[in-house]
C-alpha cells in the first residue's frame, strides 16, 4: 500500500518527519518497505505566464521563452513545443532541489541564459507523461506557488499490509490506525451524493450466485459530461499511489478504492442490456478484458453480466463490451463484496493479477459497500457534472453484524507483562473503531465489521500491547524455571550441520517448490509428485521430490556471477504422495525410523510424516561443482568429484556402502546407492553432462549426494591418537577376483580382521584386459603397518598372508604373483 503523506494528512494531523513516521508505523503498525519522494524535494514551483514563445536560435530541437512570473519576466529554453503565448506553466525556481537530488541552477543552453525550469506532469509527479509542459488552466494566479493548489513535493510511504489486515489497504483505514497511535482522532470525508439523476430502477438487478456475492449495490449517476479528465490533484494521487490516470470516471473510482479499500467498478451504462445479473459463467464462455485478452472460463468464475454478455470477470477485471470511455455519459456504479476464495483462485487460474482482486481475494467488510457508493457517486457527480439517482439497488440478504468481545485488564497485564491502565485500554480500542463498555469489572467491547481479525480476548489484548508500544515490555526471563536443552534429534541435526559448515560448504535455503522441468531432470512422472493446487507461480506447481535441483538452481546462480565453483548443502523435507488408510481423512501419521525414539522438536528430526495424503521425509542434500575451493600456497584445489562427495557421505553416515546404481540424472559408472546393512538410505553420484547443461552448469564437473537425515549420525567428538614414533613399513599386495565383486566390501573385510598393526589401506590401481582373466579383475592394494615397537619383516609377513587368505575365503581370490 502506497501511501502519499500529503494524502494522509487530510485525514489525520501529525508533526512527524518522514523517518520518524516510518519508525512509528513499522514499530506499532505495519512494516514500512520503503520511501520515494516525488516532485521537488526542496525549493520552489510558481505559476508563470508565457509571454512570447518560439524556436532557439541556435538549435533545431530547443525553444526560448519569456515568461511572467508575476510582476518579473525571466528567459526560459525548453525542449517542449507545446507553450504557446498566454499559456500559464508551472516553472521551477534555480536553487530548487528536483526528486533525484539533482539541483537546478541558471544555466546556459547553446548561448542562451535560462532561468529555471518549466515542468511537465512527470517532474510534478503527476502522471508518467513527459511528452511536454504542462499547461494550467486559468484558475491558476500568475505569481503564486503552485504549491496553494496542489503539492509539488510528495513523499509516499510503501507499507507491507499483511493479509489479515484488509482495512489498511484504504488511506481511511492508516489514518484511523496513525491516529490510534497517536492518540487523536481521524477524519473521514463526508458524503452527499445529490439527486436529480435519471433512476436506477430502469434497470434490474439479478443475484443468482448468492453464496459468491455477499452484497451488490448498483447506483446510475446521468448526465456526466463526455471526455471529463480529472482534476490535477487527484490525478497527483492516483500516480503517487502506483496508479495510472485514465478519465474522470475511471478515476474517481481508482480514487475512492485507494481511499476506502473498496474496489468499484463503473459500466457504460448505454451498453448495458436490461440490467445487470451476478451469476457463475457458462462452461467455455468467453469474454474479451480491457487488457485486449480473450479468456475462456468455466462455472467456477464468478461473472457480471447483463442479459446477453458478459461484462466483468467479478473482482478481477472488466470486459471491452461495457467500458467508460470519452463518450460516456450515462453511468452504472457497482460497489459490492465478492467472496474472498473464489476470487483468489479465479486470478491464479486466468492469470490475472490486479489491485481489485487483491483486496477482495482478502474478505473485504460489506458495510463499507454503502458508504464508498455514496463517497464515489458523489465524487463522479462533481468533477464530471452529472446527477446520482436517488435510488439504488441493493441485494444484501445476510447483513454482517459487529460481534463482542469481553477483555480482562488483569489478563492483559499478564500476558503483557506491563501494568495496563484500563481508562488508556479503552481510549486506544476505541480510537480504532471500537465501542467499549463496562461490565462487572471487565471491558466489553464490540468489534466493528472492518476489523475481521479481532475475534478473541488475546486479539484485543494485542492491540492494547501494540498501540501502547511493545517495545515498551521489559526484557526479563521468567520467574518460573525454563527446562533448558536440544533433543537428541535437535542435537544430532546441529553436529550434522556443524560438521558440513566445517568442511567449507555453505548452507542453501531453497524453495520448496519446482517447475515441471524439475520432474523432467530427475525422470520422474507427474505420479510421482505432489501437484500444488494453487500455485503462486507456474515455477512452483509441485512440491519438490529432491533436493537435488533447487541446490543446482542455486549453484547456476552463483555461477552467473562470477563464481569458480561451490559447494551447497541444504537440509529440508522432500515430499511424495502417499494416501492414508482407508477410513483416515485428515489425520496425522507418524512413520518411525530406525529404532529413533526420541520425540524431535521444531528443529528437524529423522521421522516421516503423512499429512493430507502427504508423506514428508526430512532429508539432507550437497552439491559440489567446479572448484570448490581454490588452491593456496600450502594446500591442493579441491575439484567437484564422485569420489569427493562419496568421502563426504562415509563421513556422515557410519557403516555406509556403495553399490553401483542407475538414476537418469546421474553419470552411468560414477553414482551409487548409499546403503546400512540393507537399508537403502540415500544416493551419491556425479551429475550427468546433459542434466548439468541443462542448469547451465555444462563445463564443469558436479557431484551431489542426497540422503535420509534418519541414517547420518556425525562423530560427536573429535578423536586424538598419540605419534608413533617408529618407522612404518609398506607392503603391496595384488590379488584377482571377479568383476563383480565390490572394492569396498574387500575393504570391509579386511579391517574386520582388527589387525593390531595395520596403519592404513590404499587402493593404487583396479586392471582389467590382457594378462587376467576374462570376467575378472585386478586389485593392487597398498598396506602401512606401524606399531609401538619395530615390526620385524616376519610379522608384517604375517599378516599379509592372514589378509590374503581371508580375502580368498570370502570373494575367491587369488594372489597375482
Amino acid at each position: 500500500m502506497r501511501v502519499p503523506l500529503s494524502w494522509l494528512r487530510e485525514y489525520v494531523d501529525f508533526d512527524l518527519s518522514a523517518d520518524e513516521l516510518v519508525e512509528l508505523i513499522s514499530l506499532r503498525v505495519q512494516e514500512v518497505d520503503g520511501v520515494s519522494r516525488l516532485g521537488i524535494r526542496e525549493g520552489e514551483v510558481v505559476v508563470g505566464e508565457v509571454r512570447e514563445f518560439g524556436p532557439h536560435p541556435n538549435a533545431d530541437r530547443l525553444f526560448v521563452a519569456r515568461v511572467d512570473l508575476g510582476g518579473r519576466e525571466v528567459q526560459i529554453v525548453a525542449g517542449a513545443p507545446n507553450p504557446y503565448p498566454g499559456a500559464k506553466v508551472p516553472v521551477v525556481l534555480p536553487g530548487s532541489v528536483m526528486a533525484d537530488g539533482t539541483k537546478l541552477g541558471k544555466a546556459k543552453l547553446r548561448g542562451l541564459e535560462s532561468y529555471g525550469m518549466m515542468m511537465s506532469e512527470r517532474e510534478l509527479g503527476i502522471s508518467s507523461d513527459h511528452g511536454g509542459i504542462l499547461l494550467l488552466d486559468d484558475s491558476f494566479e500568475v505569481g503564486r506557488p503552485v504549491a496553494d493548489y496542489f503539492p509539488v513535493s510528495e513523499t509516499v510511504l510503501e507499507i507491507d499490509v499483511f493479509p489479515n489486515r484488509p482495512d489498511l489497504w484504504g488511506m481511511i483505514g492508516v489514518s484511523r490506525e496513525l491516529a490510534a497511535v497517536l492518540g487523536t482522532d481521524h477524519r473521514i470525508p463526508e458524503t452527499s451524493p445529490g439527486s436529480g439523476g435519471e433512476p436506477t430502477g430502469a434497470y434490474g438487478l439479478r443475484v443468482e450466485a448468492e453464496d459468491l456475492c455477499p452484497r451488490y449495490d448498483l447506483r446510475r449517476v446521468s448526465g456526466v459530461a463526455p471526455g471529463s479528465r480529472a482534476p490535477l490533484w487527484m490525478r497527483q494521487r492516483l500516480y503517487a499511489s502506483g496508479m495510472r490516470p485514465i478519465n474522470a470516471v475511471v478515476d474517481a473510482t481508482n480514487y475512492v478504492m485507494l481511499e476506502t479499500g473498496q474496489p468499484i467498478h463503473a459500466f457504460d451504462a448505454e451498453k448495458v442490456r436490461e440490467g445487470i445479473v451476478v451469476r457463475r459463467a457458462r462452461e467455455g464462455e468467453r469474454i474479451t478484458l480491457l487488457d485486449g485478452s480473450t479468456r475462456a472460463l468455466d462455472e467456477e468464475v464468478l461473472l457480471i453480466a447483463d442479459e446477453e454478455k458478459g461484462l466483468v470477470i467479478a473482482g478481477v477485471m472488466g470486459a471491452e463490451d461495457a467500458e467508460v470511455g470519452d463518450e460516456t455519459t450515462d453511468v452504472l456504479v457497482e460497489v459490492a463484496t465478492f467472496d474472498g476464495t473464489n476470487i483468489m483462485q479465479t486470478s491464479q487460474r486466468l492469470g490475472l493479477r490486479t489491485d481489485a482482486s487483491g483486496r477482495f481475494e482478502r474478505g473485504l467488510d460489506p458495510n463499507m459497500v454503502g458508504y464508498a457508493m455514496d463517497r464515489v457517486t458523489a465524487l463522479i457527480a462533481s468533477v464530471c457534472g452529472g446527477l446520482v439517482a436517488e435510488d439504488t439497488l441493493s441485494h444484501y440478504p445476510e447483513p454482517v453484524r459487529p460481534w463482542r468481545v469481553p477483555l480482562r485488564v488483569e489478563r492483559a497485564e499478564l500476558l503483557l507483562g506491563i501494568p495496563v491502565d484500563s481508562e488508556e485500554a479503552a481510549a486506544r480500542l476505541t480510537r480504532l473503531g471500537l465501542s467499549i463498555e463496562k461490565e462487572n469489572g471487565r471491558l466489553s467491547t464490540t468489534v466493528p465489521t472492518f476489523r475481521r481479525d479481532l475475534r478473541r480476548e488475546a486479539d484485543l489484548i494485542e492491540e492494547v500491547g501494540r498501540l501502547m508500544g511493545l517495545e515498551k515490555v521489559p526484557e526479563m526471563l521468567p520467574e518460573i524455571s525454563q527446562p533448558g536443552g536440544l533433543t537428541p534429534s535437535q542435537q544430532r541435526l546441529r553436529r550434522l550441520r556443524h560438521v558440513l559448515a566445517d568442511v567449507g560448504f555453505a548452507e542453501a535455503l531453497t524453495y520448496p517448490f519446482g517447475p515441471d522441468r524439475w520432474l523432467e531432470v530427475l525422470g520422474a512422472g507427474e505420479d510421482s509428485a505432489v501437484r500444488v493446487q494453487n500455485p503462486l507461480s507456474a515455477e512452483g506447481k509441485y512440491l519438490r521430490t529432491s533436493i537435488l535441483p533447487g541446490l543446482l538452481d542455486a549453484v547456476a546462480r552463483n555461477r552467473s556471477f562470477g563464481a569458480r565453483g561451490a559447494g551447497l548443502f541444504e537440509v529440508g523435507n522432500t515430499f511424495e504422495p502417499h494416501p492414508p488408510p482407508e477410513g483416515v481423512r485428515g489425520a496425522a501419521i507418524r512413520f518411525r525410523i530406525a529404532g529413533e525414539t526420541d520425540r524431535p522438536g521444531p528443529d528437524a528430526g529423522p521421522d516421516e510424516y503423512s499429512l493430507m495424503g502427504v508423506r514428508e521425509i526430512p532429508r539432507v542434500g550437497l552439491v559440489l561443482a567446479g572448484t570448490v575451493r581454490p588452491a593456496g600456497w600450502n594446500t591442493p584445489s579441491f575439484r567437484a568429484g564422485f569420489f569427493e562427495a562419496k568421502g563426504i557421505v562415509e563421513r556422515l553416515v557410519p557403516g555406509a556402502r556403495f553399490e553401483p546404481s542407475e538414476r537418469p540424472f546421474l553419470h552411468p559408472g560414477r553414482s551409487a546407492v548409499v546403503r546400512v546393512g540393507e537399508a537403502e538410505v540415500g544416493w551419491v553420484g556425479e551429475l550427468h553432462p546433459e542434466v548439468a547443461g541443462r542448469f547451465e552448469l555444462d563445463g564443469w564437473p558436479v557431484a551431489a549426494f542426497e540422503l535420509n537425515l534418519g541414517a547420518c549420525e556425525p562423530d560427536p567428538e573429535p578423536r586424538f591418537e598419540p605419534f608413533v614414533n617408529v618407522p612404518a613399513v609398506n607392503r603391496d599386495l595384488a590379488v584377482v577376483v571377479s568383476s563383480q565383486v565390490p572394492i569396498g566390501d574387500m575393504l570391509d573385510t579386511i579391517e574386520g580382521l582388527g589387525s593390531p598393526i595395520l596403519a592404513e589401506i590404499r587402493i593404487f590401481d583396479v586392471y582389467e584386459g590382457p594378462q587376467v582373466p576374462e570376467g575378472h579383475k585386478s586389485v593392487a592394494l597398498s598396506f602401512t603397518f606401524q606399531a609401538q615397537e619395530t615390526l620385524t619383516d616376519e610379522g608384517v609377513d604375517a599378516e599379509i598372508g592372514r589378509i590374503a587368505a581371508r580375502l580368498g575365503e570370502e570373494f575367491g581370490a587369488t594372489v597375482r604373483s
